[in-house]
Protein backbone atom coordinates (compact mmCIF):
# COMPACT_ATOMS: atom_id res chain seq x y z
CA UNK A 1 0.00 0.00 0.00
CA UNK A 2 3.01 2.46 0.59
CA UNK A 3 5.65 0.99 -1.45
CA UNK A 4 4.35 2.44 -4.98
CA UNK A 5 3.59 5.99 -3.39
CA UNK A 6 7.05 5.80 -2.13
CA UNK A 7 8.87 4.48 -5.71
CA UNK A 8 6.97 6.99 -7.30
CA UNK A 9 7.98 10.39 -5.30
CA UNK A 10 11.44 8.81 -5.49
CA UNK A 11 12.01 8.23 -1.53
CA UNK A 12 13.93 5.58 -1.61
CA UNK A 13 13.90 4.76 2.62
CA UNK A 14 10.55 4.49 2.60
CA UNK A 15 7.11 1.82 1.65
CA UNK A 16 8.67 -0.88 3.09
CA UNK A 17 9.65 -2.70 6.33
CA UNK A 18 13.53 -3.76 5.74
CA UNK A 19 16.50 -2.92 7.51
CA UNK A 20 18.33 0.55 6.78
CA UNK A 21 14.26 1.81 5.72
CA UNK A 22 12.76 4.39 7.35
CA UNK A 23 9.82 2.60 9.50
CA UNK A 24 6.21 4.65 9.97
CA UNK A 25 3.94 1.80 11.53
CA UNK A 26 0.58 2.34 13.37
CA UNK A 27 -0.80 -1.04 15.60
CA UNK A 28 -4.30 -0.82 15.88
CA UNK A 29 -7.40 -3.12 16.58
CA UNK A 30 -9.86 -1.98 13.88
CA UNK A 31 -12.63 -2.81 15.86
CA UNK A 32 -11.67 -0.56 18.99
CA UNK A 33 -10.50 2.17 16.96
CA UNK A 34 -12.80 5.49 17.26
CA UNK A 35 -12.64 8.98 16.42
CA UNK A 36 -13.39 11.26 18.91
CA UNK A 37 -12.47 14.70 17.43
CA UNK A 38 -15.33 17.31 16.28
CA UNK A 39 -15.65 20.28 14.79
CA UNK A 40 -15.53 21.81 18.39
CA UNK A 41 -12.52 20.37 19.17
CA UNK A 42 -10.72 18.90 16.36
CA UNK A 43 -7.04 17.63 17.94
CA UNK A 44 -9.05 15.12 20.26
CA UNK A 45 -6.70 12.15 19.92
CA UNK A 46 -8.60 8.79 18.70
CA UNK A 47 -9.14 6.03 20.85
CA UNK A 48 -7.98 2.22 19.64
CA UNK A 49 -4.14 3.45 18.75
CA UNK A 50 -2.11 1.80 20.57
CA UNK A 51 1.47 2.34 19.12
CA UNK A 52 2.82 4.94 16.44
CA UNK A 53 6.04 4.04 15.04
CA UNK A 54 8.12 7.39 12.97
CA UNK A 55 11.26 6.80 11.33
CA UNK A 56 12.05 3.78 13.52
CA UNK A 57 11.23 5.71 16.95
CA UNK A 58 7.97 5.19 19.00
CA UNK A 59 5.60 8.20 19.33
CA UNK A 60 2.86 6.91 21.01
CA UNK A 61 3.10 3.86 23.27
CA UNK A 62 -0.22 2.27 25.00
CA UNK A 63 -1.81 5.35 23.80
CA UNK A 64 0.31 7.36 25.74
CA UNK A 65 2.56 10.40 23.72
CA UNK A 66 6.19 9.87 24.10
CA UNK A 67 8.61 12.81 24.11
CA UNK A 68 9.92 11.89 20.43
CA UNK A 69 9.85 13.53 17.37
CA UNK A 70 11.29 11.95 14.50
CA UNK A 71 9.44 13.13 12.16
CA UNK A 72 10.57 15.25 9.33
CA UNK A 73 8.89 16.97 5.92
CA UNK A 74 9.52 15.04 2.85
CA UNK A 75 11.16 16.57 -0.31
CA UNK A 76 12.35 14.51 -3.58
Amino acid sequence: MTSLPARRMRLADRGLLRPGMAADLVVFDPAKVIDRATYADPSRYPEGIDVVVVNGRVVLDEGRLTAERPGIALRR
